[in-house]
């Protein structure tokens, strides 16, 4: 069984894998939630970057606080597999 530790390398190294070093170089972990998905029990790990469109540009260099991007990646407990990846969107306060 993954652990929320073991899951939480695991979409770490997926994201890094997938999306590249240039778009995880400032990856921050945000959220973990247990739940389950289609009968299997799952974490929901949610990693943020700094957007691609925001790391560019002099602007950038100067902003407190640089736009974000979300995306939760979807663990399963028994395997440690992740099975999916979704842009999450937040709303605003």
């Amino acid at each position: 069984m993954a652990s929320i530790k073991e899951a939480t390398r695991t979409a770490i190294d997926f994201a890094r894998d997938t999306l590249g070093e240039e778009r995880t170089r400032s990856l921050q972990l945000e959220e973990i939630e247990s739940g389950s998905d289609d009968g299997s029990e799952v974490w929901r790990i949610t990693l943020s970057t700094v957007s691609t469109d925001a790391a560019k540009g002099f602007a950038a260099l100067q902003s407190t606080h640089p736009k974000r991007e979300y995306k939760t990646f979807v663990v399963r407990k028994d395997t440690g597999e992740v099975v999916a990846m979704k842009i999450r969107g937040l709303t605003d306060a």
